[in-house]
Formats: C-alpha cells, structure tokens, sequence
C-alpha cells in the first residue's frame, strides 16, 4: 500500500475521530495542556519561540491491546500480534511459519526466568537477516488493516488535536521499533518520532541481533525522552519543553512520567496521564492524573 494512500486515509479517520463524542477527560486534558502552553508563550523564556513535546507509550495507551503480543479476552483471540503474524509471513529464520506456539513458550519461559527485557528484546532478534524495510512495509499494512481500528477513541483525539495545536508528538514504546515505527501512517506523524527495541541493521538494509540502547523499557523509556530534548534543543536552538506524558502501566511508564513532571518549567504545569493503569502502588499513589478510557474507533 503507497504511504500516500494509507496518509489519506488516516487524515479522515482523524476528522471522524475528532467528531465523535469520547470521554469527559478529554476536554479537560487538552484544555490543562493548552493552558500551560499560553503561559509558557507568554514567559520571557519563550520570548523567542519555544518547542513543545508530548510523550506517548503506544500498546494500553494508543492502542487498546499489545501490537507485538496480540488482544486475548476470556481465551478468545481478538487480533494476533505482529510477533505471530511476522512468523507466519516467514520474517524468521529461527521459527518455521508454523511454529509461532514454540516461539510463544520461548518467549513466555524467558519473561519468567529472565526478565522483561530480555524477552522484549527477544522479540527483534528473532527476525534477524530479514530486511527492516520489508517488514516494515509489512507491519504498515497491519496496523492499516487490522489494529488501526482498536485505538482508543480518546488518546488518538488528544494526540492529534495536541499536534495540531503545536506539540509534537513523540512515541516510546517497549515494542520492536521495526514494529511500532510503522504506526506513523495512522497516526499522521513521522516515523522519526517513534522510538521502540531498535537493533543495528546491517549494511544491506537486513536486521542484526545486535540491540542499540537505550532499551525503552521503564527507565530506558526516561532516558529516551531526556534524549529527544536534547536533540530537539541542538536542532532548533530553542527551549524544549514536554507539555505532557501518557502512560498506561504504573511499573513501565512512571519513569518517563515521573521525568515530565519533574521539569522545572518558567510558566504553566505539565501534565502527566496514566490510562487504565489500576491501582497505584503506594509509593506512586496521587502523582499521575488517572483516568479511565473504553471507547474504540471502529471503521
């Protein structure tokens, strides 16, 4: 599918996003955003010009589900992940198109003997001498097709009306990045603004099993975000600022929550949304804005 096509597309999903009625946070969220911006604008900081950011986990946050590892509700599969549908398509040289339920018990066996971040990063490896473009032309068409329609209603309408008003949008995601950057189409921002598990490629374009760090998981998710304004600042020569964060995981996302709410800004308060994230642990009780979300885009 031409990139043209799918941007069209996803420009009118978002003006049929933009006029349905979504949750009463919404309102209330771009308005604090917004209000904080004004202030900053009118500070002599930004006197001349200021640039301004929003964060954004993507699998729980944008997406309701996980793109990698699928949707499961009651033992009914509602979409596969793209780790099963990339296997499937022969993206693997360790497992065979029918052997996603093996790869399934490597990766369950080695999140619960490992850790997190050796099965996340497990994930890219297993595609390694696959070329990056090739699946990522793959992984487009899938969130076009299938998951597009499984976004929350609410985060989409605030992501999109918050770029529209200025504040660049910026994706840190646990997930593969040859996975989660190309989402970019269906979200109308570019993929240089999305960062997952990146590995190096190799010199023809075909990825390695060599993970580049940061690994965007929990503090990995902070030290990206610390990253994306710095470069921001080299390159514009202006302020950086991160008007707000969005999470949805009290253990994976507080950190670059944590992050945005520490800044010490000369005007306004930025804002930091957890999602659907239950119940705090106590040591993180009240520092988030917690709000609840359900409704989906359905084509």
């Amino acid at each position: 599918m031409h990139k043209s096509i799918i941007l069209f597309g996803s420009l009118c999903w978002f003006s049929s996003v933009s006029a349905q009625a979504t949750e009463p946070h919404v309102s209330e969220t771009l308005s604090r955003i917004f209000q904080s911006k004004k202030q900053l604008e009118q500070s002599p900081t930004c006197k001349r010009g200021c640039i301004f950011l929003s964060a954004w986990d993507f699998d729980g946050t944008i997406l309701h589900g996980d793109a990698s590892e699928g949707l499961t509700t009651s033992g009914q599969t509602i979409y596969p992940g793209l780790a099963q549908k990339a296997i499937e398509a022969g993206f693997s040289k360790i497992y065979s198109k029918q052997d996603f339920q093996k790869f399934w018990h490597d990766y369950e066996d080695m999140d619960k003997t490992q850790g997190h971040i050796p099965a996340y990063t497990y994930i890219p490896k297993i595609f390694k001498g696959s070329r990056a473009a090739e699946v990522k032309q793959f992984a487009a068409r899938y969130y076009a097709d299938t998951l597009q329609p499984y976004y929350f209603a609410s985060s989409v309408e605030i992501f999109a009306k918050l770029r529209q008003g200025g504040v660049i949008p910026y994706i840190i995601s646990a997930a593969p990045h040859v996975f989660v950057s190309s989402s970019g189409p269906t979200l109308s921002i570019d993929d240089q603004h999305i960062f997952g598990i990146e590995v190096e490629l190799a010199k023809d374009g075909s990825l390695t099993d060599r993970v580049a760090e940061p690994v965007p998981y929990a503090e990995g998710k902070a030290q990206r975000l610390s990253m994306i304004v710095t470069a921001e600042q080299a390159r514009t020569k202006k302020p950086v600022f991160v008007l707000a964060a969005f999470g949805n995981s009290y253990h994976t996302d507080s950190a670059f929550l944590l992050w945005t709410l520490a800044q010490k800004l000369p005007a306004g308060t930025p804002t930091a949304l957890m999602i659907n994230g239950g119940t705090p642990p106590r040591e993180l009780a009240g520092k988030f804005t917690e709000v609840s979300q359900r409704e989906l885009f359905k084509k």
